[in-house]
């Protein structure tokens, strides 16, 4: 069962205050969702999940080993992270070498499904930096999820994505979720994660700490206080 424990958590990048401090949290296999306003923090905490970044303090578990301490191509057997913009992550000159290379890499076999229900095949020789926002987030995050890892960290993923994009994106987590991973989706899009219903959420306050909660206890109020758009704000036409 992939779980993720936080003890004594600070973090943040040298020489500049911590970001977050003294985190202490465990999640296990499910859905959940990490909110927060701009700038709270919520991509340095999946870095540092992801073992991208060293923690300022205390440490990360991932099925009791701490990521920052493996190889990237080790880290990658078990840990998806998806960037927040897809264009960053990209070292291939063909989309189809970019698919393939995590699988290259890791020696792992992979799940060619979700490569197929995200990028169209007329997309395969292209290379990656020539294609359109949408298109490059759907190669993106194919790329890294094409290794069906058990633990799933993605940030802002639905950023950028069509409505067909999103709605295949919707359709591979629900089935991740269905075959026991454990995955982390940062967003603002509170209303979408609904139709997920999801298991927790970790909601990051501008007071710097960290509220973990089951989902269907998550309020406008909480939402407004920590700086987010609330429901009611998204959908009467807000954004």
């Amino acid at each position: 069962m992939p779980e993720i424990i936080a003890e004594k958590l600070s973090i943040g990048y040298r020489r500049e205050k911590p970001i977050l401090k003294n985190i202490f949290f465990k999640i296990r296999e499910g859905l959940h969702i990490l909110l927060g306003a701009n700038g709270s923090g919520k991509t340095t905490l999946l870095k540092t999940i992801a073992g991208l970044i060293n923690p300022l303090e205390g440490r990360v578990l991932i099925n009791n080993f701490e990521p920052y301490k493996l190889k990237r191509r080790e880290a990658a057997k078990y840990i998806a992270y998806t960037w927040q913009n897809p264009y960053y992550g990209f070292v291939e000159a063909r989309v189809i070498d970019e698919i393939k290379f995590i699988l290259r890499t890791t020696g792992v076999k992979g799940n060619w499904e979700i490569v197929e229900k995200l990028v169209p095949k007329e997309l395969y020789e292209r290379n990656p930096y020539t294609l359109s926002g949408g298109e490059a987030k759907r190669v993106s995050i194919a790329s890294v999820l094409v290794g069906d890892q058990d633990i799933w960290l993605l940030d802002e993923p639905f950023n950028e994505l069509d409505y067909e994009g999103t709605l295949s994106l919707l359709e591979i987590i629900r089935d991740a979720r269905r075959r026991g991973k454990l995955i982390i989706i940062s967003t603002h899009l509170v209303p979408l994660m609904d139709q997920l219903e999801p298991d927790k959420y970790l909601l990051i306050t501008r007071k710097g700490m960290l509220i973990v909660n089951d989902w269907n206890k998550l309020s406008d109020e909480e939402l407004v206080n920590a700086g987010v758009l609330s429901r009611s704000m998204i959908c009467g036409g807000y954004r």
